[in-house]
């Protein structure tokens, strides 16, 4: 059976790269945060649930915008 890493690496490899991390694999996109961080999403299969999530950095660097006076 083919992993979703090889999939990544035949289809999109190019754009996209692939780790695994922990019970995730970890895909770095070529997409941006404003701030120039690498936007990561991370995968999981388990029987017939999929995750796919980025360990809420998202909202994370969302609350650290906040107007400073």
């Amino acid at each position: 059976m083919i992993t979703p890493c090889e999939l990544i690496t035949e289809q999109i490899g190019l754009l996209f790269s692939c780790s695994p991390v922990n019970q995730y694999i970890r895909i770095q996109t070529p997409f941006l945060y404003p701030d120039g961080d690498v936007i990561d999403i991370f995968y999981r299969a388990e029987g017939d649930a999929v995750t796919l999530t980025d360990l809420g950095e998202t909202l994370r660097w969302l609350r650290m915008q906040t107007v400073t006076q």
